[in-house]
């Protein structure tokens, strides 16, 4: 008879045998995707010493090996990395090992700026998570509707979804200087139009001016309610005592009550959003809301 391959018989239950078999091939499969983003890596470095073509301004990669990708980049680029996060539950954002080392290089003293949407504040688990970061060292500011999700590793390079606004679309890696550094101004804007990350409050000092500066952001009461962990009829119910405080019959005239009473900074002062008093007229859109989607509920 021919030789046959010969397998070692366990004494085990079947369903565990097919499992146990299938999650070592998806670990080969893990393996091999890593050695062919090294690959692809190699080649793209390969570009610096003359031996390749010129590396595609805008290049397509996948969810399954962006993670090695970034870690590449997080390694090899300087500068800070400056990371636009729309939501945590897809991307490369949920590769625990990616997030891991990530985490450990921020430790470390990677300086690493990050704007999460205020969607985020939602979720007692996202804020447990976003606080760990902090602690870390992470520089973070929350924005009122983030309007894409993208990721720029020094002035190297930006990873960012394919089609924009849409973070479940596939990714690609942006290498063109000129668009790195409009990814950078745009970034840039957009922090200063954020808000720190609240923390935990034990009095009420300071809370109307923190009030009043979120309105003057463009921060609707459902917005603030979830920033500073009110209930919206807090919200509304302070807004209504400022009205009476500063003798405004309209939030824009609370705004440009507060401005004059010195309890709000004017634009020239710092605000980034234009004319303060417009965000409480709501009329027209603030830099911060360029690209919003409405969001309901």
């Amino acid at each position: 008879m021919p030789d046959l391959p010969s397998s070692e018989l366990i004494d085990e239950d079947p369903r565990e045998t097919i499992s146990r078999l299938i999650a070592d091939e998806e670990e080969r499969l893990r393996s091999r995707q890593s050695d062919l983003a090294t690959a692809r890596n190699a080649l793209v470095r390969l570009h610096d010493l003359g031996a390749v073509q010129a590396v595609p301004a805008i290049a397509p990669i996948t969810v399954e090996v962006a993670p090695t990708l970034l870690r590449t980049l997080l390694d090899q680029t300087h500068g800070p990395v400056r990371n636009a996060v729309m939501r945590k539950d897809v991307g490369s954002g949920t590769d625990e090992d990616w997030m891991s080392y990530n985490l450990e290089v921020v430790r470390a003293g990677k300086e690493q700026r990050t704007l999460y949407d205020d969607s985020v504040l939602d979720s007692p688990v996202l804020s447990a998570e976003i606080s760990e970061w902090a602690a870390a060292g992470e520089l973070q500011r929350v924005l009122n509707s983030m309007p894409s999700e993208f990721v720029i590793y020094g002035d190297a390079a930006v990873v960012s979804p394919a089609i924009w606004g849409d973070p479940e679309s596939e990714y690609v890696v942006v290498r063109e200087p000129m668009l790195i550094h409009l990814f950078i101004e745009f970034f840039d804007r957009l922090w200063d139009a954020g808000t720190p990350v609240p923390s935990p409050r034990g009095n009420n000092e300071g809370e109307d001016e923190h009030l009043l500066t979120l309105l003057g952001r463009g921060f609707k009461d459902e917005a603030i309610a979830r920033y500073l962990g009110w209930s919206l009829r807090t919200v509304r119910r302070r807004v209504a005592r400022l009205m009476e405080e500063l003798g405004a019959k309209t939030r824009f005239q609370l705004g440009a009550e507060a401005v004059r009473a010195g309890r709000l900074a004017t634009a020239g002062a710092g605000s980034s959003n234009g004319t303060v008093t417009a965000a409480y007229q709501g009329s027209g859109p603030v830099p911060a809301q360029l690209g919003r989607r409405e969001r309901t509920g």
